[in-house]
């Protein structure tokens, strides 16, 4: 009898242990978390759009309202934030108790936070938080159209201007039309390419007297399939400037881009600028 007890004790013993073992498993690769599991009935998520102001997005049926919290309820928590700036800021409303998050878009450990708290947002789930920010006339590829024009002028202007001994500075608030599609991530990746060819290119950011080259770029126009914008190369020392139209147009999933001065611009171009 006492042989028998003590199988029984040993049987229930290991159960317990297997229990705890498998719990504590679970809990590893457990997919939410409990920050957006236990906050309470949200009435509204608005986005805002750091560069673009006047870019706001106000969430408010109950259906998009749910599927994103789904997907924030997928964040892994952070001990750690990006260091990039953020490109939205998301404001949760919960009766009158507002909660504001700074959104930096892209796979960074980190990229969802606020003063006490950070999550990191996959690139798939990104994907679904912005889905309903997505706009009908945004160029198709806008990140190689907006950047790829700018680092074939730097690269034109490579023997001409003297990258090695300047600072060279890109403007892109002026450029009100796209500030909306202009991502951290996007221009982190820009200024990697960019600094092989002028290692001292930053963005502006209300420092442009630092800089001894500005490069500026405004969009002229653009739909899903066409693109038109011009860049203008400012050198301080020289009071020169160099002024590009630059004119694109997707065809076949390809971008077709010219690039023009005012002395090749052709008429026809000229004619619809």
């Amino acid at each position: 009898m006492k042989i028998l007890v003590a199988i029984f004790l040993m049987i229930l013993s290991f159960s317990l242990t297997s229990c705890g073992v498998i719990d504590s498993i679970k809990g590893k690769f457990k997919s939410d978390n409990d920050y957006f599991n236990n906050v309470g009935q949200v009435d509204q998520i608005s986005i805002q759009s750091i560069r673009d102001k006047s870019f706001k997005f106000l969430v408010t049926d109950d259906k998009s309202i749910e599927d994103m919290y789904s997907l924030l309820s997928k964040a892994k928590e952070s001990d750690t934030r990006s260091e990039l700036d953020p490109d939205y800021i998301f404001e949760i409303k919960m009766g009158e108790e507002v909660k504001k998050f700074n959104y930096v878009v892209g796979a960074y450990e980190g990229n969802f936070y606020d003063d006490e708290i950070s999550f990191t947002v996959s690139k798939r789930l990104d994907e679904g938080l912005l889905q309903n920010l997505s706009i009908i006339r945004k160029p198709r590829e806008f990140e190689y159209i907006y950047y790829e024009p700018i680092l074939d002028i730097i690269e034109k202007l490579s023997k001409t201007l003297e990258y090695s001994n300047s600072k060279v500075g890109v403007d892109i608030k002026g450029d009100i039309d796209c500030l909306k599609y202009i991502f951290s991530t996007d221009l982190e990746s820009f200024l990697n390419k960019a600094k092989k060819i002028a290692p001292n290119i930053e963005i502006i950011n209300n420092n442009e007297s630092d800089f001894d080259i500005i490069i500026r770029i405004k969009n002229r126009g653009h739909s899903t399939t066409q693109y038109k914008s011009n860049i203008t190369v400012e050198v301080k020392k020289d009071n020169q400037q160099y002024y590009y139209y630059v004119v694109g147009e997707n065809e076949y999933k390809e971008w077709n881009i010219n690039i023009y001065t005012e002395d090749d611009l052709p008429k026809d171009v000229e004619k619809n600028w």
